[in-house]
């Protein structure tokens, strides 16, 4: 093994670790290799899945991600090893790889994965499942199943100086819960009028809803972020782009 993958690889083990012992939904049950290149994990996000022709809500799942021999110049190998129903995973493969670059990280593939189980993130113009595809154009009002947020931060602002747990807010697809589940009540989202954000009209902070719907200026995939993070510059999550969230 190459100086470089090895490195690389040590290196992403230990982030991967540190985001697993952070992050309450993500668990990491098992790995292969020294430093490791197979990964099985959990997943606690409210999904989809399908049973005897209909669908039903499933709060567990678990993946397989292996890195390939010429890792990182090509993407992980990520699959399934519970039946997920979801445009963009097929019971081969999870589609992650289209906009793969050597920079991204292991840690980043697996909130890319989570973000998909909880249908905060998919595509539906070139599917690896046609039905879940049709199924999402259906119901796209409805989604996310899931609004947990894959990002973590680190942060030792306890009292009794323990490390603390911070959600940091996702850009999260709107996705729909299935029709033949019955979903939480929603809770309708208005964004805030220019001056109710920054100008000296702003009446209160209760005002300003705490998600804002937005879109990737160059794809077309859609979000929904937190207001404050509004002209901030982000990565798109579907084509890797960079736009400004308005």
């Amino acid at each position: 093994m190459s100086t470089v993958r090895l490195r690389r690889l040590t290196a992403d083990f230990g982030k991967l670790q540190d985001y697993v012992r952070l992050h309450p939904r993500v668990k990491l049950l098992q790995f292969d290799g020294d430093p490791p290149e197979r990964y099985q994990l959990e997943y606690r996000i409210r999904s989809l899945r399908q049973v005897g022709g209909e669908l039903t809500q499933v709060k567990s799942h678990m993946v397989e991600i292996v890195l390939p021999r010429n890792y990182p110049r090509t993407p992980p190998q990520c699959r399934m090893l519970s039946p997920v129903f979801h445009p963009n995973i097929a019971p081969h493969a999870i589609c992650v790889g289209d906009h793969w670059s050597a920079g991204e990280s292991l840690q980043s593939i697996v909130m890319r994965i989570g973000e998909m189980l909880a249908f905060q993130s998919y595509n539906v113009k070139s599917p690896l499942n046609g039905d879940a595809a049709r199924w999402v154009e259906e119901h796209a009002e409805e989604l996310p199943l899931d609004d947990v947020s894959l990002f973590v931060e680190e942060r030792d602002d306890t009292d009794d100086g323990d490390t603390a747990f911070i959600g940091v807010e996702p850009s999260p697809v709107p996705v729909a819960k299935p029709r033949i589940v019955p979903p939480p009540p929603a809770i309708p989202v208005t964004r805030p009028l220019p001056e109710e954000i920054s100008g000296p009209k702003a009446a209160t902070p209760a005002a300003t809803p705490d998600k804002i719907p937005t879109i990737c200026t160059h794809c077309g995939a859609k979000y929904k972020v937190a207001a404050a993070h509004l002209g901030r510059s982000v990565a798109c999550k579907t084509c890797g782009e960079t736009f400004v969230i308005a």
